[in-house]
């Protein structure tokens, strides 16, 4: 007679048991195959262990739990020490009424969002779409109120908080309505205006333990850009250079430098090019550098060097520089990193 481990073990889907600590308690051999392991090496092992910790998969947990009944969820991105390679899933958890979890997992059909991750990224954003706007929405409500009889050097902190919550909220929004970062909504730009934010919402963030010196060209003029977008690519990129330097040296050295660039390659619908003009940002900073054999694949999806990190934030600054027909440079060596990105200017009118 068949039993039922007999049955999961056929099971053309990969069901994985989680118990109430989740901690591996079952795999199937298509669960194996997909994590890499055997349900030996993996059983009674956090699956923050198997998984980045980050993974959207256990925000998807948590909403089970809250939900009080299964969750499912397409195009989820996973990947982990253990993995050969990152994989996007198609998953439906269900959590149990002793605490532990049965989820099956499978390949996602959608060749679109297997090829083009962010479709998955996306995805999961529509389902916590809801869940990050309203405490946001608490947030800023919150600085606004303390702004009223705040001094002035905390009215400039509140500020940060609004405008950034209120930007979040944006994104949020997008990523909901399935719009992604390859879709840019361009608009004038003052290239500087948006860096001042950046930075200012950055030494924010470090309790002024960084500083970041601005070498601006006031000539440069506005570029057609989405600011939302331009906003995250740069805060990657001058995060990655403070976080670099603060656990590199005592002191951190960061400057972020435009410029006019002139002959600049522009890559035309057709494959062919036209020399154009453009903006360079460069942020530079002393920090240890990119080691040569992760230079090549350093903006690929889910690649990082951060412990626990899932290394979608230069993935994401190189998408969203190619949606705006840029480029990116990088000259690096132990002490010295800079990050150029280019932006081009509309053409001038005859």
């Amino acid at each position: 007679m068949m039993t039922t481990l007999d049955l999961v073990g056929l099971a053309p889907f990969a069901l994985l048991g989680l118990d109430e600590r989740r901690r591996v308690s079952a795999a199937n051999p298509e669960a194996q195959s997909l994590l890499g392991q055997s349900e030996r090496a993996m059983h009674r092992k956090p699956l923050s262990e198997i998984l980045f910790h980050d993974s959207p998969i256990f925000a998807l947990m948590d909403k089970a739990i809250s939900l009080k009944g299964d969750i499912t969820a397409h195009g989820v991105p996973i990947s982990g020490p253990g993995l050969q390679k990152a994989r996007v899933l198609d998953m439906r958890l269900r959590p149990l009424q002793d605490g532990s979890f049965v989820i099956a997992m499978t390949e996602a059909n959608d060749a679109t969002i297997v090829n083009n991750n962010p479709a998955g990224v996306a995805a999961f954003g529509r389902i916590l779409g809801h869940e990050v706007k309203n405490p946001l929405a608490g947030i800023s409500g919150a600085a606004q109120l303390l702004s009223r009889n705040a001094r002035d050097d905390q009215a400039a902190m509140l500020d940060i908080i609004q405008s950034e919550s209120r930007r979040i909220e944006r994104l949020v929004s997008r990523l909901s309505a399935f719009e992604l970062f390859s879709a840019p909504a361009r608009e004038p730009l003052n290239i500087h205006e948006l860096l001042d934010r950046v930075v200012a919402a950055e030494e924010a963030a470090h309790a002024g333990k960084v500083s970041i010196v601005r070498l601006y060209d006031p000539s440069l003029p506005d570029i057609l850009a989405d600011q939302d977008h331009l906003h995250e690519a740069f805060q990657n990129v001058l995060r990655n250079a403070v976080e670099a330097t603060q656990a590199f040296t005592q002191n951190p050295q960061i400057q972020i430098e435009t410029a006019f660039e002139t002959s600049f390659a522009i890559v035309r619908r057709d494959g062919s090019e036209r020399l154009g003009r453009a903006i360079r940002v460069t942020i530079e900073d002393n920090g240890p550098g990119v080691p040569a054999e992760k230079k090549a694949r350093m903006f690929d999806m889910f690649m990082s060097s951060k412990s626990g990190g899932r290394g979608l934030g230069l993935s994401v600054v190189n998408e969203i520089v190619s949606a705006h027909k840029g480029r990116i440079k990088v000259d690096s060596k132990p002490g010295l990193t800079r990050f150029s990105i280019y932006l081009p200017l509309p053409r001038l009118k005859k």
